[in-house]
């Protein structure tokens, strides 16, 4: 049967990228070397959010590791969530095993396996690009309604969670273990997002947001990790405690969500060249696997003072 769906998934959404691209093109930090690229070619993987088949002993583990210690507000959501990820493959292997299904029909299940989980993040995403364009102007109002400031914070929980939590599985799993978690990973991903985003909603009329400007000769880059915890240090692989982002959302601009009695609160919003290269090392000791920036010299500059950086945090 032809391959379903499409095979290049981004795990980065291009409209983010494109406040650091010219004519579709970025320029790209990986694995040492800087070149410039389209966006269709950066923060994507093939099959990224392909649904991959549960046993019983991944759904007893998802359980046991995400939705058991949940809010218990969010548990009927959770437990749906694992049920329609997990239904595709288990219609299919029903089908498959009782000759009933027809080839329409199992088209349609491969189908929902390839890009249910793409389509579902593409969703959550188009909800999140009004709130991206607000703060690229210098605006925080919409967090004034509730409604709006629950699907910022998923929005922004989404995107924390499902490349950072790839990464820090690199970093911590043995072999057997990482392939149940790649096994898992679509479901859990959700559901420490809506857990983040939740508990970030409840925190919010105590957290600090600021918007910091940048109109120093040193832009803001990101990377395929675009938020991150900086409460979390650099080489832990467990859990954080604590949860402080800084997210940029332009070369000029980026968000700060603080402690109230924060270590990293700005003394102004302005902030000096050097600050802006130190918010530079952090977001690149974090990527995935690329850095991203309009132009090549704030790549540079990271690539030489990165392994000093990552050496002492």
């Amino acid at each position: 049967m032809p391959a379903v769906g499409k095979k290049l998934h981004h795990f980065v959404p291009r409209f983010y990228l494109e406040a650091w691209a010219e004519k579709g093109k970025v320029h790209c930090l990986q694995g040492g070397e800087i070149f410039r690229t389209s966006l269709r070619n950066v923060a994507a993987e093939n099959h990224f959010y392909r649904l991959r088949e549960l046993s019983e002993s991944d759904i007893t583990f998802i359980r046991g590791a995400a939705i058991e210690d949940s809010p218990e507000r969010l548990k009927p959501l959770h437990e749906t969530l694992l049920r329609q990820f997990a239904s595709p493959h288990a219609a299919k292997a029903h089908y498959e095993k009782h000759g009933t299904a027809s080839p329409i029909l199992l088209a349609a299940i491969n189908r929902d396996i390839a890009e249910a989980n793409e389509n579902f993040h593409a969703t959550i995403e188009q909800s999140f690009q009004p709130y991206l364009k607000s703060l690229r102007a210098g605006d925080l109002t919409f967090l004034s309604n509730d409604k709006d400031a629950v699907m910022f914070y998923r929005g922004l929980a989404v995107q924390y969670m499902r490349t950072n939590h790839r990464r820090r599985i690199e970093l911590a799993m043995t072999p057997d273990n990482r392939v149940r978690y790649e096994r898992t990973a679509n479901v859990l991903t959700h559901i420490f997002a809506v857990n983040i985003g939740y508990s970030l909603f409840n925190d919010h009329p105590r957290l600090k947001l600021v918007l910091i400007e940048n109109p120093t000769d040193v832009p803001f880059i990101t990377a395929d990790q675009p938020v991150i915890n900086i409460a979390a240090k650099l080489k832990d692989t467990g859990a954080p405690s604590t949860f402080e982002g800084y997210y940029p959302v332009s070369p000029t601009k980026a968000l700060l969500i603080l402690e109230p009695n924060s270590e990293f609160l700005p003394k102004s919003i302005t902030i000096s060249a050097l600050e802006a290269h130190f918010w530079n090392l952090r977001i690149a000791s974090r990527a995935y696997r690329q850095v991203f920036a309009k132009w090549t010299k704030e790549l540079d500059m990271a690539k030489t003072d990165l392994p000093a950086f990552v050496s002492c945090h």
